[in-house]
């Protein structure tokens, strides 16, 4: 797989250390990446990334709920940053102290980033603090990862990554019904005919199932997850990129006070914020929480530090949208929570 990945990308990232081998480091994390243009343009000739990208929307399109579909189309185009609307930098400054006293930050973790962990917690956008905050950098420029033990790292790798995970998961879901579900009235749990299934019946073209997946929440949620990675993975002058934050913990005693690390990436938390934001499902969103780590097997107190942290950055009651109950603060009793695993 390593040695496919390196012949379809080898071109693209020839490219990419020729249009920017001139440039200087810009590693101001307050101000938007110098490399983001430069990005763009290297993206835009791709045939894999407009490919990908074109693909992402189209799996966007298929997503039967109207709101989940609406959203997610706007997220991957060029949106208004919801979260960020309107936020003045007293407000900023207020999260980032909620986040340091609830233990959900580590300010160590942003010595080496300019302008320390506002800076990692908010990177800089375009228009910042307006009504419609945009993207620094066009969603299909974006890498998908730093190139530090990374992995797509190249202008447009973040569609490609999205693609791969997308597509994994669908099938997933798949081998979940032909598996488990029994498809075709083969045996086990009785069947469930498709017309009274709604929209958790088994895709399109196969048999009866009698297992519940639901549909958009497999196909939705890896095209949210990474989201915010234009966001983080800005680029500097010269082909490398902004250094991400890792919060969602401090990283010592995160366990309801016990020993445990829940800190990770800060695109993750950041995407969470935004789905929150435009009021996506506690359903979708406890999924697209699950990303980094399952909420079982002594792992969830990650996933409801995750998402205290990003309400704290919404603004938001997480009990009143549904987002956190008390069952679920005190050992996460997840209802109809969905996992799946990618970085």
């Amino acid at each position: 797989m390593k040695f496919l990945q390196a012949a379809i990308c080898a071109g693209v990232i020839l490219s990419s250390s020729t249009a920017y081998v001139n440039g200087a480091l810009a590693d101001d994390q307050t101000k938007p990446g110098v490399g983001n243009a430069a990005a763009i343009a290297l993206a835009k000739k791709s045939p894999i990334v407009e490919s990908d990208y074109q693909f992402l929307l189209s799996q966007a399109q298929r997503i039967e709920d109207a709101t989940l579909r609406k959203q997610t189309l706007d997220a991957l185009g060029d949106p208004c940053i919801q979260h960020r609307a309107h936020l003045t930098d007293a407000q900023k400054d207020a999260i980032v102290l909620a986040l340091t006293a609830e233990g959900l930050v580590n300010p160590a973790d942003a010595a080496s980033i300019t302008g320390g962990v506002k800076a990692g917690i908010f990177p800089p956008v375009t228009n910042d603090g307006s009504a419609c905050p945009k993207l620094p950098q066009a969603f299909f420029s974006a890498p998908g990862s730093t190139s530090v033990n990374g992995h797509h790292s190249y202008p447009g790798g973040l569609v490609v990554h999205e693609s791969n995970n997308d597509v994994a998961d669908v099938h997933l879901g798949e081998e979940y019904r032909q598996i488990y579900g029994h498809n075709g009235g083969k045996g086990g749990l009785p069947t469930i005919p498709r017309e009274n299934q709604g929209r958790f019946s088994s895709a399109e073209g196969h048999f009866d199932a009698d297992i519940f997946i639901d549909e958009d929440l497999i196909v939705a949620a890896p095209l949210w997850h990474d989201w915010a990675k234009p966001i983080v993975f800005q680029w500097n002058a010269n082909g490398s990129e902004f250094t991400e934050l890792n919060f969602g913990g401090f990283g010592t005693a995160d366990n309801n006070g016990a020993p445990g690390d829940s800190r990770t990436g800060g695109h993750h938390i950041i995407g969470i914020t935004e789905a929150m934001t435009r009021g996506l499902s506690p359903a979708f969103v406890i999924t697209q929480a699950s990303a980094h780590s399952a909420p079982t097997g002594g792992n969830e107190y990650k996933v409801v530090n995750w998402l205290r942290a990003a309400v704290i950055i919404a603004r938001i009651d997480p009990v009143a949208k549904g987002y956190l109950g008390w069952t679920m603060l005190d050992a996460c009793v997840c209802l109809r929570c969905g996992s799946w695993a990618t970085t």
